[in-house]
């Protein structure tokens, strides 16, 4: 389940790793039968497209949904992430993003750990993202972009812009902690430009600080990510003494998580 040194070195330089066919059908299937159940409650976690009843994404399945809370103590993502962070791990964020055929909207460019820090009071960025595809996603249905090597400029300081301070406002189309076009480009000139596009059950890793976005889906073809967020316990947030986010943004779980091994969980808690 280890990832090797040259793929360890490759994260390091760009940011990402690429895994092909990392789940079986049937595991991403599963994944997505739950997705039915979810379109049907509404819960604090669930988002709706901007002025649309049709649902954005899904934050903290895996507080209430026992197949996703199987998948963050899957051995295939555990074990790398402890490799990436060099550390035991808990799960601080988790989220399934959708991207509906011809109205799917798009997510523009950011870093992830600026979010983290300011508003969970993250220390560092000691965290790896860990996205799997529920769909094939390609170049027609709102695939991520990434900047390779963005990641080695650290968090970039923007300004949050008009945002009304609302946990809402960093899950919506009007993204705050946007990273400014200017930049955009001086980093795309550096570093190029990566499409995310892979089968289901692809897994690419990536780094807090590398700059993403993606664009409209306006193809016939429905496009579904998860996306994992793995941090270091170490790391944990220094939010005693504010106001702290939601707990499907902010996870309070914050002890090391265990491989689930034949249908029994062992958590350090339990031991």
């Amino acid at each position: 389940m280890n990832i090797s040194k040259e793929e360890l070195e490759s994260y390091w330089k760009n940011g990402f790793l690429v895994q092909n066919s990392l789940f079986s059908i049937e595991d991403t299937q599963q994944l997505i039968d739950s997705l039915t159940e979810f379109a049907k409650q509404t819960l604090p976690g669930h988002v709706s497209e901007n002025g649309s009843s049709i649902y954005r994404a899904f934050h903290g399945c895996h507080l209430y949904d026992e197949t996703y809370d199987a998948l963050i103590r899957k051995p295939e993502l555990l074990q790398p992430a402890r490799q990436v962070l060099k550390d035991e791990v808990y799960i601080h964020q988790l989220k399934v993003n959708l991207k509906h055929a011809f109205s799917g909207d798009l997510w523009p460019w950011h870093q992830d750990y600026i979010y983290w820090r300011n508003e969970d009071k993250m220390p560092t960025n000691a965290l790896v993202n860990v996205m799997i595809f529920l769909d094939d996603v390609t170049e027609f249905n709102g695939p991520l972009y990434f900047i390779p090597g963005s990641h080695q400029y650290g968090c970039i300081e923007v300004s949050k812009g008009n945002s009304s301070g609302g946990w809402e406002d960093n899950v919506s189309a009007s993204l705050t902690y946007q990273v400014a076009e200017e930049q955009v480009s001086s980093l795309v000139n550096q570093g190029g430009l990566f499409s995310a596009k892979g089968k289901k059950g692809t897994a690419i890793w990536f780094d807090g600080n590398l700059v993403h976005a993606s664009p409209q889906n306006i193809s016939p073809f429905q496009r579904r990510i998860v996306i994992l967020t793995y941090n270091a316990v170490s790391n944990s947030p220094l939010d005693q003494n504010i106001v702290a986010r939601p707990d499907f943004l902010n996870a309070r779980a914050r002890q090391p998580l265990r491989e689930r091994l034949s249908g029994v969980l062992s958590d350090m808690e339990n031991n």
